[in-house]
This record gives C-alpha cells, structure tokens and sequence, in this order.
C-alpha cells in the first residue's frame, strides 16, 4: 500500500467514525473517493501530480474554546498569521460575523441558522503556505471539520499534453462523461487577443466544476504556453474525505477519465515563481504606460541620478497583483527586460 492509500484509508476511516449528512431526499450522500468516475487513476499518480489551490471547510469549536483556540490553530496547521486578521462589520453566506484573513481569505462565524460553526475560506496564496499538509489531515481527521470545497490544480507549463484544443477534443470523445450523460460545457473564448480563453466542464451548482485555462495568459503574458486544469469539488451531494490534502494528484486524475494521464510532478515553488514573474513583468509594463514619461522627466531634472528619482517616488506597500506571493521569491523574479 502506498503512503497516499495509506492516508486515504486513514482519511475514510475518520469519516466512517462521524454521522454523514442527508441530503433533502434523504440520500446518503457518497463519499468521494479518489474522484468521482469507475476508472483507476494512474497508480504512480502521488500528491505531487496536483497542488490544492483552494481549501474551504466548517466545524464547530471544541467545547470551552473560543475564536482564540482556531487563530492559533490557523496558525500553527495551516500557517496563516495572527496579525492579519481583520474583524468587520459585515455577514458572509448566513453567518453573522465576517473576519478577513489578510490576503489568505476569510473566516465567518455567528448566527442561529449555522448551528454554532465556523467557516474558513483559505485561497490560492493561504494554500501556497502551508507546509505540511499531512498534519492539516490529521487536524481535519481530529477535529471533525468538513471540507466544502477544494480545488485540485494541475499545470502544464509547456501546454503540450494539456491544452484548450486538446480538452475540447476529449469532450467531444465523451471522456468527461462520468454519469453516462456529458457535462454541461462552455467556452469563453479570447480570440486569440492574448487574454486567455477559459472551457469549463460541469457545473458549480453540481458540486463539480473543471476549468481549463490558459494561466499564464490570464496572469498577463500574452505569449504564455502555460495551461492549468483545475476541479472545483464541493459537498453538495458528498463528503469530501480529509485524505484529499494529502492526495490531490489521485482525487484530480481520478475525476474524470480524461485526466487519468496525470503524472507529472508538480512543484508549488515553480508555479509560485512563474507566477510572480509574469505578474512582475506586467506590474512594469503598467508602470511604465502610465508613469514611464514622467520618470523620463525626473531623470532629467535630477541630472540622470536614478537613485534621487527613486527616492522620490517609492512608497511602502505591494501592489494588489503581487499581494500573497512569499517576499522570499522576490529575489528569484527573472529581471531581464522583455
């Protein structure tokens, strides 16, 4: 048995141990187990196959414990830090109370109708931190929470075994067909004007949504080959086992037929550094449109002292297109013109 069966049995374990919900008509909702079709995933598909890219889930707080308890529980399992929470006046989805995590998402919290739970929205960037996710299992497993969503994504940097051609293709062969009908399918497309086209497989209002896109076009490269294949799973109509953390790449491969190639190992530090580089790169682009002639000015007042221009200028803060990448990769940004 590999490490990921392993968390996989641990994971339905803990699900075997708690009362699942009904559904209004009173079907037992099915456990999701390596994804949602009768087709065997690649075996040598590992958690490196995918990243989790977004993590949403709800639980009710030990007995005694107070929001306190789940700050430093955030802080500790998923690395998401004390001081960015901000408390507002506003409600989310029901509950009363909404506390913003900073650039990592949201937590909500209050009111009758959510029978004494709290609700946490980790996104992208809060994903990008953590750094053990087994022990986010394990956290999952001993504390009963249940995963609401969770996005599995997949990255073909060069676009050559993924791609919006090929996913189109692969639709029309009936490999994304898993409940012998195929899934409602839409196009949004760029015209090849650079912006990226987007097909979306399914429907979010189903619990199960695939997006394929051109990522790197939509982060700002007009040029980028990089394409993602991201399933957005959600609990309606199933439970969302805790082992699908620590598995991602066998719960991704396992959700439709067509995906079931997925082998290659994906690294969250590559992505997070091809990322940041086609965003800096735009970030210099709009500055240079907007305030290149200006800049040009003051180089000349200040007699072409690129340092007195700069010191005049620069402010604290990032811009909102780099908010929640890690300082750390600054120094890794590919800082040859283009």
């Amino acid at each position: 048995m590999t490490e990921c069966n392993q968390q996989q049995s641990s994971g339905a374990s803990a699900m075997d141990g708690r009362s699942a919900p009904t559904s209004a008509g009173g079907a037992m909702p099915r456990l999701v187990t390596r994804g949602e079709t009768s087709h065997e995933a690649n075996a040598d598909t590992s958690s490196c196959t995918a990243i989790v890219d977004w993590l949403a889930f709800s639980l009710k707080l030990p007995p005694g414990q107070s929001l306190t308890w789940l700050r430093e529980a955030l802080d500790l399992a998923f690395c998401i830090p004390p001081d960015v929470w901000k408390s507002t006046s506003r409600g989310w989805n029901g509950y009363r109370q909404r506390v913003d995590l900073g650039d990592f998402g949201l937590l909500a919290h209050g009111g009758e109708a959510q029978r004494g739970t709290v609700h946490v929205e980790l996104n992208a960037h809060a994903c990008a931190r953590i750094v053990d996710w087994n022990a986010v299992r394990i956290w999952f497993e001993t504390y009963d929470a249940s995963i609401t969503r969770v996005d599995l994504a997949h990255d073909d940097f060069d676009g050559v075994a993924l791609n919006i051609e090929t996913a189109k293709r692969w639709y029309h062969e009936g490999r994304f067909t898993t409940a012998g009908r195929p899934p409602k399918v839409q196009l949004i497309d760029d015209f090849d004007c650079g912006d990226g086209k987007t097909l979306y497989i399914g429907k979010r209002a189903n619990g199960k949504l695939l997006r394929v896109y051109e990522k790197g076009r939509q982060l700002g490269d007009p040029s980028s080959t990089w394409v993602r294949a991201e399933v957005e799973l959600r609990n309606k109509g199933r439970i969302i086992p805790a082992a699908v953390v620590t598995c991602p790449g066998q719960y991704l491969a396992g959700a439709y037929p067509a995906l079931a190639f997925l082998t290659a190992e994906q690294q969250r530090l590559r992505t997070l550094q091809r990322g940041l580089s086609i965003s800096f790169d735009r970030m210099v682009e709009n500055l240079r449109m907007a305030g290149g002639k200006a800049v040009n000015v003051m180089c000349m007042v200040h007699g072409g002292d690129a340092f007195a221009v700069v010191d005049r200028i620069v402010r604290e803060g990032t811009p909102a297109r780099l908010a929640g990448y890690p300082k750390e990769l600054l120094p890794s940004v590919d800082r040859t013109p283009t």
